[in-house]
């Protein structure tokens, strides 16, 4: 019994919404995707991590989160007799955007931009989807990404 309360607690506190480890996809088309994996630290002020971890894990070279704000609802109160807030609230925006210079296959400079939002950050659930763009070659391959929190 005590373990399971131990790994309860452990879960709910797993730290800041960005932190962890994030994996996913991104590609021109459903049927070319190539894996993401971000592994993503944030000390309460700065964001940093790797891009696919391993022998040839990247450092990000620019790794962002902006927060807007959210907004309490209105007119909730101990009267309200259940009925719906005048105002709803607002709830805070998650933005995120990665700069990554990695390398093709055959060693060739790659350079990723990624932006995206946080979706679902109060839940062990939460995903960042956006766009994510590759140039390499003075080509550049701009495609819908959708990473999840593991």
């Amino acid at each position: 019994m005590a373990l399971l309360l131990a790994a309860a607690s452990a879960r709910a506190q797993e730290g800041h919404p960005a932190k962890g480890t994030w994996v996913g996809y991104w590609g021109p088309a459903l049927t070319v995707q190539s894996r993401i994996v971000l592994v993503i630290e944030h000390d309460g002020k700065t964001m940093s991590g790797v891009y696919q971890p391993g022998p040839n894990a990247v450092p990000l070279k620019v790794a962002r989160l902006d927060i807007t704000p959210g907004k309490p609802a209105v007119g909730v109160g101990r009267g309200n007799n259940g009925q719906a807030p005048q105002v709803p609230a607002v709830l805070p925006i998650f933005k995120v955007h990665f700069e990554i210079d990695a390398k093709d296959a055959r060693g060739n400079p790659v350079a990723i931009v990624a932006d995206g939002t946080m979706n679902n950050v109060a839940l062990p659930n939460r995903s960042i989807t956006g766009t994510w763009t590759q140039t390499s070659g003075g080509n550049a391959v701009t495609s819908e990404f959708k990473i999840a929190r593991q």
